[in-house]
C-alpha cells in the first residue's frame, strides 16, 4: 500500500463532535472517515486517496476551527508491536527511584520527631481533632504496645506451627481493618507497620536505625491485637468449621482490595487481575488459532470498509498477494434497500498461504481513509451434491448439474458475439419476407455459404448497434472480465427485450438492457456486482423458450462514456439550407478527394468567427474521440502591439486519421458561433514528421499484404465454399486449400484479394463468422509464406540432387578418400 490516507488533527475545540469533523473536511474533500477523541481534543480524518490526505494536510495545517487553532498531520501507521521503553526513559528510572524513596526516608524521619507530630496535631482545625483526646498520646509513642501487651492473655506457647499460622494470617487482616477505623488524630507512627525495604534503604544505614529490629510472629501478634479480647478463643472453639476459613478469607481479599484503593501498600497476591500486565502467551495463542483457520480455509473476513467500496476497488489490493478464486472471487456485501455497502467483505484465495500473508500484512493498515481488521472467515456454505449423491443420477443429469456448477468459474469456447444459428436465420428470414426452408434451400450445395452471409450480417449490424449505445467493441478483445455486465446468448428469435428485462430484474437493479434490432444478443448491465452475480449463477445454462441460456460474464471496460458524447455530438441539430446550389456539388467533391488523399490526423477548419478563441474550439470538438489539440491562426495587431487578431481559420488534431475522418465527417458543417464551418484534412508538403508517419503507415498496409490465413476451418469446405465467402468482400486473386495424401482437408486454407484494402475489409467482415459450425479464425499470411506441398516438394528436389551427386562420385571414384574409423591415433591397415 503507497502512502497513507489517514491525517492527524490536534487542538480541536472541546465540544466537537466526529459529524462535526466530517462536516469541516468535506467542504473540500471526500471524506471517507471522522473519528473525534473529546478528552484528548485530537482526531482522525480519513481520505480515498493518499494525494487527497496531502492535499489536506496542506490545506487545513495551522488553520483555525471556532476558537482553536488546530495542527494537522500525517497519521502513523500502527506498529506491529507495541512501543517498548527508551533507554532516555531508563536512564531517568534511577534517579526518580532515589528520588522517591528519598521523600520516603524524609518522611520516615519527621514521623519520628515527636515536637513535630505534636505541632501537627495542635494545628489542626477544630473538626478534625477531638476535645477528649490523650495529649500523652503525642509524648509516648511506645505507650500503646506496652498497654496491649498488659491486656492480651497469655497465649499457650506449646500450640502447633500450622495453628500459628492461621492466627497469623487471621489477625493480620483484622489489625488492617482496626487501623481503617482508628481516630485521626493518632498519628500513623503509634502503630509501626512493616514498610516495604528498597534497594536503597537496605544499604542506608539511616534507614537500618530506623526500621525496628525483627520480631517473632508471636511478638508481632501480642502487639498488635489490643481490643481482640476473647477472640483467640472463640476461633480455639471453632477449629473444626469448615466455614469460618472461607468467609475470613474473602473478608481478606475485600480488604486487600480496599487497600489498593486507599494506595496503601500490600502483597503482591492480593493484587486485582485487571492490573496485572497482558499476558503475551494468550494473544499468540489467538494469533496462532487464525493461522491454522486460514490454512484450512483461505478465506478472509474484511470489515471497516467504505461504504462506497467495490470489488473493483479491493482486487488491486488483495491480488497482489495471490491469485483469488474466479467462482467466488470478492464479496462486498450490500444492503439492496438502500443499494450501499454494509462496509465488510469477503476474499477466498486458491492458496491458503497467500491468505495468510494478506492478513499478516494488511490487518490494521489504512485503506481509503480507513483502517482494515481482517479476520478469518468460516469457509462458505454450499449445496452442492456430494460425488457419491451424484452417482446416482442418471448420467446426462450428472453433466447438467456439473455444467450449472461450473458455470460461474468456467470460461466459454466460443467468441463474444456468439449467436443461435437458427435465430440469425429466423431474423434473415424475417426481414425478408421468405420462410427459413426457402432461404436454405436443401437441393443448394452451397446452404452452409449462405448461413455465414447472413450471420455475418447479423453481426455487422449488432457491432453498429451495439456502437451507437457507448459499447467498445475493443474490449472484447482482452480477457479481463467485469462484474457488473452479463452478456446473454442463444435464446431465440421470439424472445423479446421485455421477456428479458422480467426475468433478471427478479434479481435485482437493471441499470441497463441493450438488444439489436435482430434479437440474436443481449448486454445486461447490473447497478450491483452482488446482484449481478446472483442473475449469473441462477439462469446459467436454464431453458428459455424452445433453447437454452447461454451466459458469460462481459468484458472489463465495456461501456465507453466518451462514445456516449460522441453520440450526443452527432445528434445535435446541424443548419442545412433547404436550397441546393453548385457549391453543394462542389463541396461533395472535395469530400470525395479528402477520402482519396493520403491519410492524415490534422483538420483544416475555416470559416471560423473572428470572435472564435482556442478554448472555444476545443470545447467543440472536445467530446469527439480522439481529440489532442485545437487552435486559431492569429496574427499580430498592427493598431494595437501586443495584441492578436484571429485569421478566421484554425487546426485541430486527433490520434488517428480515421478519429480524423470521423470528426470530419461528424462536424462539417457544424454552426459554431453564428458560422458554418468548412472542415478539410489538412496537408502540408513541408511537414517531415507527418511525411515519416505516412511512410510508415504505408509500410504497415504493405506488410498486411493481401493474402489471409483461414484457420479452424471444416474438413468438408472445399474450395468453392472459400471463394463463395470471401468473394463477396472483393475481388480474389487465388483460393488454396491444401490437402492430405488422402484428397482430404488439411484445416486451413489461404485467401490472396487483388488489394489490401480489400483483403482488410474481409477480414474485418468475417472475422466472428462461423462456417459448418466452425468459428473462422482470420490472419494475414506473412508474404515468405508458401505452400506447404510446395516446400517439401522443394526439399524432395534437393535430396534427391545430393542423393545423386553421392552416387555419381562412388562411381567414378572421386569421392574415395583415405578416413579413420577407429579411435585417434589408430591407422588403417
Amino acid at each position: 500500500m503507497e502512502g497513507n490516507t489517514r491525517v492527524f488533527v490536534s487542538g480541536l475545540p472541546p465540544t466537537f463532535s466526529n459529524d462535526d469533523l466530517r462536516k469541516h473536511f468535506s467542504i473540500r474533500y471526500q471524506v471517507t472517515d471522522a473519528h473525534v477523541i473529546p478528552k484528548r481534543r485530537i482526531g482522525f480524518v480519513g481520505f480515498k486517496t493518499p494525494s487527497l490526505a496531502q492535499d489536506a494536510v496542506n490545506y487545513f495545517n495551522k488553520s483555525y476551527i471556532r476558537m482553536s487553532k488546530i495542527a494537522v498531520e500525517m497519521a502513523r501507521p500502527i506498529d506491529a508491536e507495541p512501543p517498548t521503553v527508551g533507554k532516555s526513559h531508563s536512564k531517568h528510572g534511577t534517579s526518580a527511584n532515589s528520588t522517591s524513596l528519598k521523600r520516603k526516608h524524609d518522611q520516615v524521619e519527621q514521623k519520628q520527631d515527636p515536637k513535630l507530630q505534636e505541632y501537627i496535631a495542635a494545628m489542626q482545625p477544630p473538626m478534625k481533632s477531638k476535645t477528649w483526646a490523650d495529649d500523652s498520646i503525642m509524648a509516648d509513642t511506645n505507650a500503646v504496645p506496652a498497654n496491649n501487651a498488659t491486656i492480651i492473655p497469655s497465649i499457650n506457647a506449646e500450640k502447633s506451627e500450622a495453628q500459628n499460622k492461621r492466627l497469623k494470617f487471621d489477625h493480620h487482616f483484622l489489625v488492617k481493618k482496626k487501623q481503617m477505623e482508628r481516630p485521626n488524630h493518632i498519628p500513623e507512627d503509634s502503630f509501626t507497620t512493616p514498610r516495604p525495604r528498597s534497594v536503597e534503604s537496605e544499604n542506608d544505614p539511616q534507614v537500618e536505625s530506623v526500621v525496628e529490629a525483627p520480631k517473632s510472629d508471636m511478638d508481632w501478634l501480642r502487639s498488635r491485637t489490643s481490643r481482640l479480647l476473647g477472640l483467640v478463643e472463640e476461633e480455639d472453639d471453632d477449629e473444626g468449621s469448615a466455614v469460618t476459613p472461607r468467609v475470613r478469607e474473602i473478608e481478606a481479599s475485600d480488604d486487600s482490595d480496599h487497600e489498593i484503593v486507599m494506595g496503601r501498600n500490600c502483597p503482591e497476591s492480593t493484587l486485582p487481575r485487571h492490573n496485572e500486565p497482558p499476558n503475551p502467551s494468550d494473544d499468540k495463542e489467538s494469533f496462532d488459532a487464525n493461522i491454522g483457520l486460514l490454512r484450512e480455509t483461505g478465506r478472509l473476513f474484511v470489515r471497516n470498509l467504505p461504504y462506497n467500496a467495490s470489488e473493483s476497488d479491493l482486487e488491486p489490493l488483495f491480488v497482489s498477494f495471490g491469485k483469488i478464486d474466479e467462482a467466488i472471487f470478492i464479496h462486498v456485501a450490500f444492503d439492496t434497500r438502500q443499494s450501499k455497502s454494509k462496509g465488510f467483505a469477503y476474499i477466498q484465495y486458491v492458496d491458503p498461504e497467500a491468505a495468510i500473508q494478506a492478513y499478516r500484512v494488511l490487518d490494521g493498515k489504512d485503506f481509503e481513509g480507513r483502517l482494515l481488521h481482517i479476520l478469518p472467515a468460516s469457509p462458505k456454505k454450499t449445496h452442492k451434491l456430494d460425488e457419491y449423491e451424484l452417482s446416482k443420477l442418471p448420467l446426462k443429469k450428472q453433466q447438467q448439474i456439473k455444467r450449472k456448477q461450473e458455470a460461474s468459474s468456467s470460461s466459454f469456447n466460443w467468441n463474444s458475439l456468439y449467436m443461435n444459428a437458427d435465430a440469425v436465420m429466423s431474423s434473415v428470414s424475417e426481414r425478408l419476407g421468405v420462410s427459413k426452408s426457402e432461404l436454405l434451400d436443401p437441393t443448394s450445395s452451397d446452404a452452409a455459404v449462405k448461413q455465414a452471409h447472413a450471420e455475418t450480417h447479423v453481426i455487422q449490424e449488432t457491432k453498429a448497434y451495439f456502437s451507437s449505445n457507448g459499447v467498445n467493441l475493443d474490449s472484447f478483445r482482452q480477457r479481463e472480465q467485469g462484474n457488473t455486465a452479463i452478456l446473454v446468448k442463444n435464446f431465440s428469435f421470439c424472445v423479446k427485450a421485455e421477456d428479458l428485462r422480467k426475468l433478471f430484474e427478479s434479481f435485482g437493479e437493471i441499470k441497463r438492457l441493450l438488444m439489436p434490432p435482430s434479437g440474436t444478443i443481449a448486454i445486461v448491465e447490473f447497478a450491483l456486482a452482488d446482484e449481478c452475480q446472483k442473475a449469473f449463477k441462477g439462469l446459467a445454462y436454464r431453458k428459455l423458450g424452445d433453447s437454452i441460456l447461454f451466459l458469460e460474464r462481459a468484458p472489463k471496460d465495456l461501456f465507453d462514456e466518451k462514445a456516449i458524447a460522441v453520440n450526443a455530438v452527432l445528434s445535435a441539430p446541424k443548419v442545412v439550407s433547404q436550397t441546393f446550389s453548385t457549391s453543394d456539388t462542389f463541396k461533395a467533391s472535395e469530400a470525395d478527394e479528402n477520402e482519396t488523399l493520403l491519410e492524415t490526423s490534422t483538420l483544416f477548419v475555416r470559416n471560423l468567427n473572428f470572435s472564435t478563441t482556442n478554448v472555444r474550439l476545443a470545447e467543440v470538438f472536445q467530446p469527439l474521440d480522439g481529440f489532442l489539440s485545437a487552435r486559431v491562426k492569429t496574427k499580430p495587431n498592427p493598431k494595437r502591439p501586443g495584441e492578436t487578431l484571429s485569421m478566421g481559420f484554425g487546426f485541430v488534431e486527433f490520434r488517428t486519421s480515421a478519429q480524423a475522418r470521423a470528426a470530419l465527417a461528424t462536424m462539417n458543417g457544424y454552426k459554431l458561433d453564428q458560422h458554418e464551418l468548412v472542415i478539410k484534412t489538412s496537408h502540408k508538403a513541408t511537414d517531415a514528421a507527418e511525411e515519416r508517419r505516412r511512410e510508415d503507415n504505408a509500410k504497415k498496409l504493405a506488410m498486411r499484404g493481401t493474402k489471409i490465413l483461414i484457420k479452424n476451418l471444416p474438413f468438408q469446405a472445399t474450395k468453392k465454399d472459400i471463394r463463395n465467402l470471401f468473394g463477396a468482400y472483393g475481388k480474389l486473386r487465388s483460393v488454396r486449400v491444401p490437402q492430405k495424401f488422402d484428397r482430404t482437408a488439411r484445416g486451413f486454407a489461404f485467401a490472396d484479394f487483388v488489394s489490401a484494402r480489400e483483403a482488410e475489409n474481409a477480414m474485418e467482415a468475417l472475422k466472428h463468422t462461423h462456417l459448418l459450425g466452425r468459428r473462422l479464425v482470420l490472419e494475414f499470411a506473412s508474404e515468405d509464406a508458401i505452400d506447404p506441398e510446395k516446400e517439401i516438394r522443394n526439399i524432395e528436389k534437393k535430396m534427391d540432387v545430393q542423393v545423386n551427386l553421392v552416387k555419381l562420385k562412388n562411381l567414378t571414384g572421386s569421392g574415395r578418400k583415405k578416413f579413420n574409423l577407429d579411435a585417434p591415433g589408430d591407422e588403417d591397415k
